[in-house]
This record gives C-alpha cells, structure tokens and sequence, in this order.
C-alpha cells in the first residue's frame, strides 16, 4: 500500500516541484497540499496522510504551532520539517514538538525518499549536518523526567498570538467576533493551562515557546 503524503507549504513552486520529486516513487501518493498549518487541521478532519512534510514559516498557523496540534489530536501521522533554517533552537523546538525528521529544503531526493521511509519505519531522519543535534534531542528524551503537557487548542493559540501583540480582551472579541466573556474565558484557560498567573508572563513564555506568528 502506498505510503499517504501530504504536503504543506505556503510556495505553490515548492509544493508542485516536491510532488513531481515523489510521483516518482510508485509506493508514494501525493493525497493532498495545504498553503498554511490552518488547512492542515482542516484537512486531517477527512484526510488521513501517514507523512506530512511541513515548512515552518506559514501564515495563519506556524509550523510549530501546527505540529502540537497535529500530534496531539493524530499522534500516528509522521511529520517531516522542511525549512532553510539550521539553527539549534529551531531544529530541536521541531523535535520536541513532536515532528519525526527535519531536512534542509534544498535535500536532494534521495534523503527526501529515505526521510520518508525512516520515519515510517518509526525512525527519526534530520539532514547530515544535523545528526549531533538529533543525538542531543535523543539523549534528553532519555534523561527527562515525563511531566504533564498541557497543549493549547487552535483558537486559545489565536489568542495568545493576539495578546502578544498586545490586543486588549475587547479588541480580540471584534477581531474574533466573540463576546469579551468568551475570551476572557479563553484567557483564563490559557493560564491555567500553562500555570501563569498574567499577561506579562504569558507573553514571555509565547516568545520563549515560539508559540506566535511570527515564528522565525
């Protein structure tokens, strides 16, 4: 049976040069594409990918915010990063997220084609001159004590987004259109969640986590 793909990118060119890239591969099917990480849950409600190569810089839902949700709510689906970035922090903020390889956009399709196979083989597969950091990711699932995840859904992301640029509960209601009741309910849940206690911690805690945006 071939192996369910789904690719989403924000470049239409990267998309359509990826799916001429896997048509070559006849145990490989190209199920369906999503121009940010919002389409990407929209479309895991009817589809059901076993890979999804993800870019991390989208609009809408960032890589990273779209990983958490897509692991918490199909933990079976493989994910692969694709992205230029190769920064410690960012690759290993994919890796705790939950994503199971991280290749440099510009691989060529032999490690595209052994990425896939790796982490359907319940492997992780970063590119070559990331393999110290995968060790380091590796070695720290190893010796880390397991502690509650609170995960936020979709819409209390958009509103941590939304208070990090500094919307007051009023100006996320109109943006939103809901009632101020129903975000400061929101909000409330969103610091328990993540045991805050105000806005300044949170807004600390989104940049530390990556968890707005303007994802870099």
């Amino acid at each position: 049976m071939a192996v369910k793909i789904l690719i989403a990118d924000d470049h239409k060119v990267l998309i359509n040069g990826l799916k001429l890239i896997l048509a070559v591969r006849n145990d490989y099917e190209v199920v369906t594409t999503a121009n940010n990480g919002m389409e990407v849950i929209d479309l895991l409600l009817h589809q059901s990918p076993d890979v999804i190569l993800l870019d991390i810089n989208m609009p809408v839902l960032n890589g990273y915010q779209t990983i958490k949700l897509i692991k918490t709510n199909h933990p079976n689906i493989k994910v692969i990063v694709l992205s230029m970035l190769n920064d410690k922090r960012s690759v290993l903020n994919m890796l705790e997220a939950g994503a199971n390889g991280f290749l440099f956009k510009d691989t060529d399709d032999k490690h595209l084609f052994r990425a896939i196979d790796c982490v359907m083989n319940e492997e992780y597969y970063v590119s070559e001159s990331l393999n110290d950091i995968l060790d380091e990711f590796l070695n720290n699932i190893k010796h880390k004590k397991p502690k509650t995840k609170h995960t936020l859904s979709a819409r209390e992301m958009e509103i941590v987004n939304l208070i990090v640029e500094g919307n007051t509960n009023a100006q996320i209601a109109d943006l939103l259109f809901l009632s101020t009741r129903t975000v400061d309910t929101h909000r409330k849940n969103i610091f328990h969640k993540l045991d805050l206690n105000n806005t300044a911690s949170l807004v600390k805690y989104a940049m530390e986590n990556k968890m707005f945006l303007g994802y870099e």
